[in-house]
């Protein structure tokens, strides 16, 4: 009797080693080891039409923290949140101005009136492994082109030395900047028009609210229309044309802001990823080694119940006594991976509190002084803007020229190579 019940437990044993071997291989499949590939962005044709070619503004994105005071969910890191909120849209814009199916792609904090395109995002998830957006794009006319969320995982070794040139998760920027073009593609050649003479004329309203009154008209639905247009010989749309070209020098400044901003935390930004996703593939492996070994156990359990005879047999003690040391062994690892990480996060964290305290002062040159912007990128931004409508208004102000100011200034430093070029209107203003 008791050598029957002997034999079935260890028919059940058995059994039991069989579905943890198939459960433990079809979690380590889940676990890629190539790196990170992304699909072709559709690059623009010979023929594209100069009206597709509309600006897009990427505005910082939102970093998706709660309130102050409250608690941080797991897996957040608030100051590694922030720096992404400028990073991850200069990475879109890089994708953007690699396909040439756009006009002028640039970075702002603050959203922009006059606008072709905007997009804004939302930064639902990003710990290194797993980057998830919720992405918004309209257009000048209200019209929403696309309200998505993407979602992408680095592989196992998607970080790996030699990948730099590749970040693990272009494949959604690429999935996202084609989305774009086939949500214009929509778009006939009078609608595109349409969309580039309603930016000019927002534009122009926010300088001359008075004399552009009712050019334009807003529904319920927020959608804007065109009623009527000024005479193409007027002179005011003369004087907006060349008030917007200095607005273009500036945002050029804002977009070497954030550049600079990007390559200065790339390497930090680069290793915090690297040692987060290689923590967080640690864990997973180790919650799956602890939930079959727990399965073993109960299934254990259960053959020593059909069998007195195999209570703590010496090689069940080794066995259990091995599998402890496995386990504490992971358990360190995943410590040691942890101290990675946080130093890696640290060492970002002071970087990125420097783009607030960095931001390089901008210096205007009007016709008889000289106007200095300081302070953060959205202040600098805001001014810029209010800088604008005082110099429209004024009979005779003209906005010379527009640089960078260098972090220690001379007389002979203020201009030379930290002045921006003149630059030719991102539009086509003859064409309007």
């Amino acid at each position: 009797m008791i050598r029957a019940r002997n034999e079935g437990a260890m028919k059940f044993l058995l059994y039991a080693a069989a579905i943890l071997s198939v459960v433990n291989g079809a979690g380590c499949a889940t676990i890629g080891t190539a790196p990170a590939t992304a699909p072709v962005a559709f690059e623009a044709p010979s023929d594209l039409p100069d009206a597709a070619r509309l600006d897009v503004a990427l505005i910082e994105f939102d970093p998706d923290l709660p309130p102050e005071g409250s608690t941080i969910p797991e897996g957040v890191y608030p100051e590694i949140r922030e720096a992404e909120a400028k990073l991850l849209p200069v990475q879109l814009k890089h994708t953007l101005e690699k396909t040439g199916q756009w006009g002028t792609v640039s970075v702002l904090p603050v959203e922009p009136i006059g606008s072709d395109v905007t997009v804004t995002a939302t930064i639902l998830q990003s710990d290194g492994h797993e980057l998830e957006l919720l992405v918004q794009v309209k257009d000048a006319s209200g019209r929403s082109w696309l309200k998505q969320k993407y979602r992408s995982e680095a592989a196992l070794g998607s970080y790996g030395s030699g990948r730099r040139s590749l970040d693990p998760h272009q494949a959604m920027y690429n999935t996202i900047a084609n989305a774009m073009v086939e949500a214009r593609s929509k778009l006939d050649a009078k609608q595109l028009e349409a969309i580039s003479t309603i930016s000019e004329l927002q534009f122009a309203a926010r300088l001359a609210p008075e004399a552009f009154d009712g050019y334009l008209a807003t529904d319920e639905d927020g959608r804007v229309e065109i009623v009527r247009l000024p005479a193409l010989d007027d002179p005011m749309l003369e004087r907006i044309a060349e008030v917007r070209l200095r607005d273009e020098m500036f945002v050029d400044t804002m977009g070497i802001h954030y550049q600079n901003y990007a390559a200065k935390l790339e390497s930090n930004y680069w290793h915090w990823r690297e040692a987060s996703s290689v923590e967080i593939f640690a864990k997973q492996a180790l919650r799956r080694e602890q939930i079959a070994r727990g399965a073993a156990s109960a299934l254990t359990l259960a053959a020593i119940g059909l069998s007195g005879a195999f209570l703590a047999t010496p090689e069940a003690i080794v066995a259990a006594v091995a599998g402890a040391a496995i386990l504490q062994q992971q358990v360190q690892i995943i410590h040691s991976l942890e101290q990675q990480r946080q130093m890696h996060e640290e060492g970002l964290h002071e970087l990125a509190e420097s783009f607030q305290a960095e931001v390089q002062p901008v210096v205007v040159d009007l016709d008889s002084t000289t106007v200095r912007l300081t302070g953060t990128a959205t202040a600098q931004y805001e001014e810029w803007q209010r800088l604008l409508r005082d110099v429209y208004q004024a009979e005779n102000a003209v906005i010379a020229d527009v640089y960078m100011m260098p972090r220690q200034p001379t007389e002979e430093s203020w201009v030379g190579d930290n002045t921006l070029p003149m630059v030719p209107s991102r539009k086509n203003v003859e064409r309007r």
